[in-house]
Parts: structure tokens; sequence; C-alpha cells
């Protein structure tokens, strides 16, 4: 019983102490306690290991991307059936005899098909972003595992009327 209880005094700091991070949903990261961290604070933590934050660059840069070209191809989109809704394309010609032609012609559908394009790329680069993030996020928890070796201190206290064993750590 007492060689467990050492075993387990000196195995649980090198455990409990990790600042490991995973993945949340939408490329948020949460640390140990599942609090969510600003990219920002996400590259101060990666700061030692480089491979690890320039995947996570990447993979945010990605994700940049991949948002602008979905959201401006639904701009596009939007605008064109808006402008379309609310253009009136039809020339009355009336000729000497009385008659009144009405033409009406479609609006072009140029913007929509430019905006439908930009939507259908932004898919593959949004599909691509989490594996290089949970990459990084994957690199820089095995360098923590790999690296951290907490200080431990072990003291023997001593009073008038009793005497124990602190563990520090």
């Amino acid at each position: 019983m007492k060689t467990i209880s050492i075993f387990f005094l000196f195995i649980i700091p090198f455990t409990s102490f990790c600042q490991q991070l995973h993945y949340g949903s939408g490329g948020t990261i949460l640390d140990s306690q599942d609090k969510k961290l600003t990219p920002i604070m996400v590259r101060e933590l990666m700061v030692k290991n480089q491979k690890a934050l320039a995947l996570y660059n990447a993979g945010r840069s990605k994700k940049t991307i991949g948002n602008i070209l979905f959201y401006g191809g639904l701009g596009l989109v939007a605008t064109n059936v808006i402008v379309a809704a609310n253009t009136d394309n039809t020339s009355f010609n009336s000729s000497p005899n009385g008659t009144v032609s009405v033409n009406s012609e479609k609006s072009s559908g140029t913007l929509a098909i430019i905006g439908g394009l930009l939507i259908g790329t932004s898919i593959p680069v949004k599909v691509g972003y989490p594996k290089k993030i949970k990459k990084a996020i994957e690199l820089y928890n095995s360098n923590i595992s790999n690296n951290y070796f907490p200080s431990q201190k072990v003291t023997i206290i001593a009073s008038n009327q009793s005497v124990g064993v602190r563990f520090e750590w």
C-alpha cells in the first residue's frame, strides 16, 4: 500500500498540471479547463514549438480565406437576386397604327454564377482547415508531455506534538 501511494504522489503531478489543448468546434481551441482561448493566446503558447505554430497559422489562414470566399459568394448571389427582383426590364414600343408591343428581358445572372463558384470553392478550403489546427494541437501536446518535468519538493515538518511530510509540486 505504501509503494502504491508513493507512486501516485509522484505520478499525479506529471499528468495533472500539463496545459493540454484540445479542439472545439468552428476552429476554437480549449484549454484543459475547457476555457476558450483566443488565437493570440494560442500563438503565445505555441511560440516554443515552431512547427505547431506554423501549422496553426496555416489553418487560421485557410479559415479566413474560406470565410471570405463563402460570404463573398453569398453576398454576390444575394445582390444579384435583389437587383433582379427590383429591376424592371420591360420596354414598351408603340407603333403608328396604335398597337403597343411589350418586350421583357431577363436580368443577367453573371453575379449569381460568380457567387456560386466562390461558394463552391470555399467548401474544400473550409473543410481542410480543422485538420491543420488539430495537427498543430497534437504537435503542441506531444511536445509538452515530453518536456514537462514539474519541480517536486518533499519536506519533513516537525512540531512539538506531530511529525509530517509535506509534498509540493
